[in-house]
């Protein structure tokens, strides 16, 4: 299916999967900083690759005929944000770091994984770091599927 510009559909916030705090849920819910969502306007056939860490969802369908789409993952199952990344950088690259620079430093996933991630003041100053909270239902999912 054609999607054309506005149409709705898929959106994603570029740039995300590198965040290490949280998005706001008002961005999240789309009731604020739309500007951030970007649709990207595709032809029936083509492909569209994202990382699983990066904050997207589906805007209301608009278009004219049905919207019909196809999801396949492809990556090793500890890549997956279902199972997030393991390993690390190695202790000598961290050594001497805070524990905030620790955290900055994390892989690029999602804080639903009950990750940590900085909790930032008006100021854009880190004030304290707080741990995401993943559905419990998705995380049982998660679980079924790809083991502990």
């Amino acid at each position: 299916t054609d999607v054309n510009e506005g149409e709705g559909g898929f959106c994603i916030i570029k740039g995300s999967h590198k965040s290490n705090f949280p998005c706001p849920k008002s961005v999240v819910n789309y009731e604020e900083a739309k500007e951030h969502a970007y649709q990207p306007v595709t032809r029936a056939g083509d492909v569209v690759l994202f990382s699983e860490a990066t904050i997207h969802g589906t805007l209301p369908w608009s278009g004219k005929s049905d919207r019909r789409l196809a999801l396949f993952r492809f990556s090793p199952a500890n890549y997956a944000y279902g199972r997030g990344y393991t390993g690390g950088w190695p202790d000598s690259w961290l050594d001497g770091m805070t524990d905030t620079q620790r955290l900055i430093m994390e892989p690029p996933y999602n804080h639903r994984l009950d990750r940590k991630s900085l909790k930032m003041s008006e100021d854009g100053k880190a004030v304290s770091v707080e741990t995401g909270s993943r559905a419990d239902f998705k995380k049982e999912f998660d679980e079924a599927v790809f083991g502990r």
